[in-house]
């Protein structure tokens, strides 16, 4: 008896399937290529991450979001007119796709600490805890809470404390849970950001180093950890301000979780001095260390969750990380890895050396230039460019800041304020569509209504203070 051909819609849902494992598959490749070649300093190694990141260009194209995709066609175009325009256009697109590939690979290192993280029962309990208190103390205790996470879960931290708030906001009859919803977003977007400074999990420390050469990253994270407590202190105490006289009660707040917390703060302090001390006593970059130790400790902390159980883990939650997450997770960052690529590739088509002529003729001071990179970024964020692209062309314009009177560490300092704030500025950007979204609020109304006053009081704070270092300095 014939048998009837599946239809075509199931046919393209199989080859979908099948297609996504396979970029599972070379993710895991390419984190491995680009952790080892860091760690042998082998530049042949890390080379083919390269063509690995043009394996999975399909893939960022098909399933990326809209300004994924808009970022990933608007990356072929560059390329092109690079290829059209420049003399040697070669080791130009071979620095951006490297630069693309690094970015991929550090992201997708750190997103597999962020699946073991979210099946702890530790950190479900912290959460527990954060969003079940008085609205007043929630949201102090969300900010701050949200930052400790994002050191361990990046931006895993806000779709699990966004879940959690979400899940007791609907159980809560005590108050407008509108209102509860609007401050706990407020509170989540608030405390993400300032970690993106200085740990050594998050890109704009690495990267920035990278993009301005005299500032090493051991000293970018110092600098980045002085500017992470300023923001995140100017944050609690704004915040407090705001709901001061907001009176939304839980009528059954989870206990602290002091053992919860103990376990959590004893692995991350574990595991940033495990990452600093085989960067300094290997001659290896932190960068490359995340890329090995992260992943190597997400593998052994889901073996705990499964009782030591490996065919558990094989068949469960590495095969699921694996073959669906970590593809999905591609797609979902593809406008930073775009936006890494572009950044080699705007630099050269750009009249870099005019524009640094004309900074130059026009004398202006340190004060007013510094100014104005940190509210372009911000500003430019606000229309869909990523910090990424923004800071990559920064640096590449001011790329000698001592000629323009600037010390290079102030222009890290200003980049990093500028990347950080961004999160929190633009409805664009990663943080406000995971939070806006979790919470069933418009992120446009999330940024530019409800965050205005705090974005605006910020920014003023932000160029004040760039004003008074540069004349006391």
């Amino acid at each position: 008896m014939a048998t009837l051909a599946p239809p075509a819609a199931s046919r393209t849902r199989n080859l979908l399937s099948v297609y996504r494992s396979g970029i599972g598959l070379l993710l895991v490749a390419l984190v491995v290529t680009e952790g080892l070649g860091a760690w042998l300093h082998a530049e042949s190694i890390t080379a083919s991450g390269a063509l690995l990141m043009l394996a999975m260009l399909p893939w960022l194209l098909v399933q990326g979001s809209k300004m994924g995709r808009l970022f990933v066609a608007a990356s072929v175009l560059g390329a092109i007119a690079v290829a059209l325009t420049q003399d040697a256009p070669l080791p130009i697109l071979a620095s951006a796709l490297q630069r693309a590939a690094f970015f991929q690979a550090f992201l997708i290192a750190v997103f597999t600490l962020q699946e073991a993280a979210g099946r702890s029962e530790s950190m479900a309990k912290v959460g527990r805890f954060l969003v079940t208190q008085p609205i007043r103390k929630q949201a102090l205790l969300t900010l701050c809470g949200t930052n400790l996470m994002a050191l361990m879960m990046n931006m895993g931290s806000l779709v699990f404390i966004g879940i959690l708030a979400r899940d007791s906001d609907a159980a809560d009859t005590t108050g407008p849970k509108s209102e509860r919803a609007w401050i706990t977003a407020l509170a989540a977007i608030r405390g993400f950001s300032p970690s993106a400074c200085w740990s050594p999990l998050a890109l704009p420390p690495v990267y920035l180093s990278s993009l301005v050469a005299a500032v090493s990253l051991k000293t970018t994270m110092l600098v980045g950890a002085v500017l992470s407590a300023a923001i995140l202190l100017f944050s609690v105490l704004f915040t407090a301000l705001e709901v001061r006289k907001t009176t939304l009660d839980q009528p059954d707040p989870a206990p602290f979780p002091k053992r919860s917390i103990l376990r959590i703060s004893l692995l991350l302090g574990g595991l940033f001095s495990l990452i600093f001390f085989i960067s300094g006593q290997m001659a290896v970059s932190t960068s490359a260390a995340v890329m090995i130790i992260i992943p190597a400790t997400s593998i052994l902390w889901l073996i705990a969750l499964q009782d030591y159980r490996l065919r558990g883990l094989v068949s469960g939650p590495l095969r699921a990380m694996v073959l669906s997450r970590l593809p999905d997770q591609a797609a979902a960052t593809s406008v930073i890895t775009s936006a890494a690529f572009l950044g080699p590739i705007i630099v050269s088509l750009l009249p870099v050396n005019a524009i640094t002529t004309l900074l130059t003729a026009s004398s202006a001071s340190p004060s007013v230039i510094l100014s104005g990179v940190l509210v372009t970024i911000i500003a430019l964020s606000m229309v869909g460019l990523n910090p990424v692209l923004t800071c990559a062309i920064a640096a590449g314009i001011i790329s000698q800041p001592l000629d323009l009177g600037i010390e290079p560490i102030a222009l890290v300092a200003v980049l990093l304020v500028g990347w950080a704030l961004s999160a929190q500025f633009s409805p664009y950007t990663g943080t406000a569509t995971i939070v806006s979204s979790i919470f069933g609020v418009s992120p446009v109304t999330l940024i530019f209504t409800r965050n205005r006053a705090f974005m605006l009081s910020c920014m003023a704070l932000c160029v004040a203070t760039i004003f008074v270092t540069q004349r006391v300095l």
